[in-house]
C-alpha cells in the first residue's frame, strides 16, 4: 500500500484504528528515529542541568568524574570534604569554601560489551544519554576540571578538548600521564585524602580547554582563574610536617 492509498484508507473498527496508527507510527519511527533519540537526549540534559542547578551551592571550582565506578554517599561526602580542604579558600566571594562536584556514570562501548559478556546489566540508552550530556557539558564549559577513567579519556581526547599542562600548570611535569593530564595516583593528595583515594589510581585529571570565543568573556575568564587555582593546589598538595610525624608514630 503506497502513501496515497494509505492516506485514503478509512479505518472503521477499533482494530482498524489501531492498525492504521501503528503503521503511521512505524513510518514516522523509520524516518525520524535518530532525530527523535537526539531530541530526547538533549531534553534529558536540559532537565539534568535544571535539577543539578536547583538548590545548588555556587562553586568556587567545578569538578566532575566520568567513569563507571559507583559513588556511594560516604564516598561523596569524603570527596566533597577533601576537595574543599585542598582548595582552602573562598574564591567567588560568597563566604563559603565549596567545590562543586558532578558525577557522570559512563563507560565506553568496549567496556559495555565486556560488562555484558560478564553477565552484568548495561543500559545502552542511558549510556547514549550520558554521552550526550558529557559532550554538551564540555561544549558549555560549566565544569572545568575532570577526573576521568583512562579508557573514557582516550575516547574523549579529541584535538583541543583538554588544556595542555604547559598552559594549566606552566610546565609539563615529569610524572604527567601525557601532555594534557595528570595521573591521580601520582598525586600526594590521592594518597592522603579519603574520597580521592576511592577513585582508581589510574584515573586521569584534565582541565577543559578554553574555546577561542570564550577568551573575551569575563565570567568565563573568572571561572578559569578559580579552577586553575584549584587544579594547581591539587597538583602541589604536600603532606604537612605534622601529618608525617603522625604517620611515623
Amino acid at each position: 500500500m503506497d502513501d496515497d492509498i494509505r492516506d485514503e484508507y478509512k479505518p472503521e473498527s477499533f482494530g482498524d484504528h489501531l492498525f492504521y496508527w501503528k503503521r503511521k507510527f512505524d513510518n514516522f519511527w523509520y524516518h525520524y528515529k535518530i532525530a527523535l533519540i537526539m531530541g530526547i537526549c538533549i531534553l534529558a540534559f536540559i532537565i539534568f542541568v535544571i535539577v543539578q542547578c536547583s538548590g545548588r551551592i555556587p562553586g568556587d571550582a567545578n569538578v566532575a568524574y566520568i567513569g563507571s565506578g559507583e559513588i556511594s554517599a560516604e564516598h561523596y561526602n569524603n570527596l566533597q570534604r577533601a576537595l574543599n580542604e585542598i582548595l582552602g579558600e573562598d574564591l567567588n566571594g560568597d563566604g563559603e569554601i565549596h567545590v562543586e562536584f558532578t558525577y557522570f556514570n559512563y563507560m565506553t562501548q568496549t567496556q559495555a560489551e565486556n560488562a555484558r559478556a560478564q553477565g552484568l546489566p548495561v543500559n545502552m540508552q542511558s549510556l547514549i544519554t550520558v554521552q550526550t550530556q558529557i559532550h554538551l557539558e564540555l561544549a558549555a564549559g560549566n565544569i572545568i576540571i575532570y577526573f576521568i577513567d583512562p579508557n573514557v579519556y582516550r575516547e574523549l581526547n579529541n584535538s583541543g578538548v583538554f588544556m595542555p599542562l604547559e598552559d594549566s600548570l606552566g610546565y609539563l611535569p615529569e610524572n604527567a600521564h601525557d601532555a594534557f593530564t595528570l595521573r591521580l595516583g601520582n598525586l600526594p593528595a590521592w594518597q592522603y585524602y579519603e574520597g580521592l583515594n576511592d577513585f582508581p589510581s589510574n584515573t586521569v585529571v584534565a582541565v577543559r580547554n578554553m574555546h577561542l570565543e570564550e577568551e573575551n568573556k569575563k565570567d568565563m575568564k573568572e571561572r578559569y582563574e578559580r579552577n586553575l587555582k584549584m587544579f594547581k593546589k591539587l597538583f602541589d598538595f604536600k603532606y604537612l610536617p605534622d601529618d608525617l610525624d603522625e604517620d611515623d608514630d
